[in-house]
């Protein structure tokens, strides 16, 4: 999903939780960041599989990727590695969910995380690719072994 869609969806998702459930200002600001911000891992994805550090560069292969990986079928897709973004699995939902459990500010980050899966899980389905590309980065790790490289797309 694109950051643009992120970033409104947790404005929209922040300023709810701020006036239906008077959380604090700094509390709503960290539930809007967290909602967009593990994206940053696209980027670190970019930054080792290319080395470049070029925010704008990467920000585009992502989106070129994105538009040739829509037109194929999820058959085809499956035939492709899906990039290991290490803050989009539940090896990393899941600490998070047990310092929510400990700390308030956790829990907020937790919150806006968890939007930014189900945002990620509604596009994978709309797109009709594997869901579990965003359920496990091991997994992916893992089933990524014998396909083609993406670059190849």
């Amino acid at each position: 999903m694109k950051p643009f869609y992120h970033i409104l969806t947790g404005a929209l998702f922040a300023f709810l939780f701020f006036l239906i459930f008077k959380i604090s200002l700094i509390y709503a600001v960290i539930l809007f960041f967290s909602s967009f911000l593990f994206d940053f891992d696209h980027y670190l994805y970019y930054l080792f599989t290319k080395k470049d550090l070029s925010l704008k560069r990467a920000s585009n292969w992502f989106l070129e990727y994105e538009k040739k990986a829509r037109k194929l079928s999820f058959k085809e897709k499956n035939k492709y590695k899906s990039p290991v973004v290490i803050f989009h699995g539940i090896e990393f939902w899941i600490p998070l969910f047990f310092l929510s459990l400990y700390f308030q500010f956790f829990f907020f980050i937790f919150l806006g995380f968890s939007l930014h899966l189900i945002l990620d899980f509604m596009d994978l389905s709309n797109q009709n690719c594997p869901l579990l590309s965003k359920i496990s980065q091991i997994y992916v790790y893992v089933t990524n072994k014998n396909k083609k490289s993406f670059k190849n797309i």
